[in-house]
C-alpha cells in the first residue's frame, strides 16, 4: 500500500475558513499501485482541502491557460498537495503531485527530479512541494548516482506509460508533450544529459540544472534539444564554469541565472520562486511568469537582488 500524506496550502485554506497560526494538516490516506487516484478523507481537514481545490477552480485563470493565475511565485501555489513514496520503476521513486488530478479536464505537466551526489531527495522536498502546489506532477529519483541520463529517462518513460494505463491514478491526467527536467549538483549534470536525450528519448522540452557539476555532461551542452533555464551560484566556481560552458555551447534557448550563495542553495526557498516560474513560463504558457525572465535588462529577476547575474541566449521573438 502507498501511503499519501496531504499537504495543504496554507494561505489558500486560511482565505476560505479560519485557521491557527501553525495551519492545518491533512490526514493521510492510502491507495493501492496502479489503482484509482484516491479520494480526501472526510473531516475538517479534508473539507478544508476540498475547499482549497474549489477555490482553485474560480481564481482567475491566466490568459489562455486553465492554470490558476499567480502573482507572487515565491508562494505557494493554489492546489493541495499529496505525496506518494516508493514508487516507480523497481519502487525507486517518489512522486510529489496536486492531491486531485485532471479537475477541469487539467492535462499535467510532469517534471522529473535528479538529486546531488551528497543529498538525499528529502532535503528538496520543500522544493518539489512548491512545484507540485502550481499543478506539476514531480516524480524524483532516490539514487544520488544519476549521471548518465538513465534517472531521468526511467522516470519519465514510467509516468509517460502510466498516462495511458487504463485504471492507474495518471491516467488521461497528464501531458506527455509537456515535460521538464530538473535536478542538482551531479543531477544537475545529469539533467543537462538527459536534455540531449541521452542515454535515449526524453521528449523533455525544457531542462533546470541547479548548481551543476558537470562530469562527461560537456559535448551533450551542444545537443541539447531542451530550453533550459541554467542556475549557479556565486560562490560556487564549479557551477560557475557549467554555466559559462552553457552559455557558449547551448544552441537552444537559454538563461544562465546566477543566485547570491553557494553551492546548497539548491535548498533555499530564495530560489523557489525563480525556479517555478520558469516551470510555468515553459510548461503552462504563462506569460506573467515569462516576465521574470524577459526582457532582457528589465524581466523580474533582472531587477532582484537576489539574482547577481542574468545572461540571455537564443532568446524567442
Amino acid at each position: 500500500m502507498r501511503k499519501l500524506v496531504l499537504v495543504l496550502s496554507v494561505s489558500l485554506v486560511c482565505m476560505l475558513a479560519a485557521c491557527s497560526s501553525s495551519g492545518p494538516e491533512a490526514g493521510a490516506q492510502e491507495g493501492t499501485a496502479g489503482g484509482a487516484a484516491p479520494a480526501l478523507e472526510t473531516g475538517s481537514d479534508a473539507g478544508a482541502a476540498g475547499a482549497a481545490g474549489a477555490r482553485a477552480e474560480t481564481l482567475t485563470m491566466a490568459a489562455g491557460s486553465e492554470w490558476p493565475a499567480v502573482t507572487d511565485f515565491a508562494e505557494p501555489g493554489p492546489f493541495p498537495i499529496a505525496h506518494e513514496r516508493n514508487v516507480g520503476p523497481n519502487g525507486a521513486y517518489d512522486i510529489v503531485r496536486p492531491a486531485q488530478l485532471g479537475e477541469g479536464g487539467r492535462k499535467h505537466p510532469i517534471v522529473s527530479w535528479n538529486n546531488g551526489t551528497l543529498y538525499p531527495i528529502d532535503e528538496y522536498q520543500a522544493l518539489l512541494d512548491h512545484w507540485a502546489s502550481h499543478g506539476f506532477v514531480v516524480i524524483g529519483a532516490h539514487t544520488n548516482s544519476t549521471r548518465g541520463g538513465a534517472a531521468h529517462k526511467e522516470a519519465i518513460d514510467w509516468i509517460v506509460a502510466e498516462n495511458s494505463r487504463s485504471g492507474s491514478p495518471y491516467f488521461e491526467v497528464l501531458d506527455p508533450s509537456r515535460i521538464g527536467a530538473a535536478g542538482h549538483s551531479q543531477g544537475g549534470g545529469a539533467t543537462i544529459t538527459a536534455g540531449a536525450n541521452v542515454p535515449g528519448p526524453t521528449n523533455i522540452v525544457t531542462s533546470m540544472p541547479l548548481m551543476p557539476i558537470s562530469a562527461f555532461e560537456r559535448p551533450h551542452l551542444a545537443q541539447h534539444t531542451a530550453s533550459m533555464l541554467i542556475v549557479s551560484a556565486t560562490e560556487d566556481e564549479r557551477a560557475n564554469r557549467v554555466a559559462d560552458q552553457a552559455f557558449e555551447d547551448v544552441t537552444t534557448e537559454l538563461v544562465d541565472a546566477q543566485f547570491v550563495g553557494v553551492h546548497e542553495d539548491a535548498m533555499n526557498p530564495g530560489i523557489h520562486g525563480a525556479t517555478v516560474a520558469w516551470l510555468r513560463y515553459q510548461l503552462m504558457d504563462d506569460a506573467t511568469a515569462r516576465a521574470e525572465f524577459y526582457p532582457a535588462g528589465t524581466c523580474g529577476l533582472c531587477g532582484d537582488e537576489g539574482w547577481a547575474r542574468i545572461r540571455h541566449k537564443n532568446s524567442p521573438s
